[in-house]
């Protein structure tokens, strides 16, 4: 990875291993803006990091999401909605996380607003980069605290991108004749399943 100059360097890769330890492909993405500002010159590539940056934050809401965290008066939420994903995964977090809330919604917003103006500028783009870091740390670190995060081989479906999968009890027969049971992960949206203790067997449910 490219070095910045200064302290940014250190700020970036201290909370980037945080983000690394419960979603490494995030982790990447961020090290790979930092790649990119280095090798930066114009408003393009200055704009293309935001872009990277955003596609970075969808990915990380949806890593500590859950479906059971949606309140129910909710009847539908966007796999790209953010905002509404860490709202609602800070909502079961003992304390009190409205600074933290305010803080995350001003650097998503931050990275928007790079994708798109047209004056981006160097120091822009840094500030998106090392505030998304800093944000993203920060949850990792509030929601461990809280045992909220969850590992999982799959936290969004990778034939429809839904993230509405649910784990169902299958059976599967023995070589003595029995059969023995699985979880098995299932979409909703296109039948999508996986079962890790198959050896990672996955398919199309008819």
């Amino acid at each position: 990875m490219s070095e910045l100059p200064g302290p940014w360097s250190d700020i970036i890769n201290l909370f980037t291993q945080y983000i690394g330890e419960h979603n490494p492909t995030v982790a990447r993405q961020i090290n790979m803006t930092i790649d990119q500002l280095v090798a930066a010159h114009s408003v393009e590539e200055f704009k293309q990091i935001g872009v990277t940056m955003r596609d970075s934050w969808i990915e990380y809401a949806q890593s500590i999401f859950r479906l059971e965290f949606i309140p129910p008066s909710v009847s539908e939420l966007s796999s790209s909605d953010v905002k509404r994903m860490i709202e609602y995964s800070l909502r079961r977090v003992t304390g009190d996380t409205r600074y933290l809330k305010k803080m995350v919604n001003t650097a998503y917003d931050l990275t928007n607003k790079l994708q798109h103006d047209t004056n981006a500028t160097f120091e822009m783009a840094l500030m998106c980069i090392s505030s998304s870091a800093l944000c993203m740390g920060l949850l990792h670190l509030t929601m461990a605290r809280d045992e909220l995060l969850v590992k999982r081989p799959y936290y969004k479906c990778p034939n429809c991108g839904s993230l509405k999968l649910e784990v169902r009890e299958h059976w599967e027969a023995d070589i003595d004749g029995g059969a023995f049971r699985v979880d098995k992960l299932v979409c909703t949206e296109c039948n999508w399943f996986y079962i890790e203790e198959m050896g990672g067997m996955s398919g199309i449910q008819d």
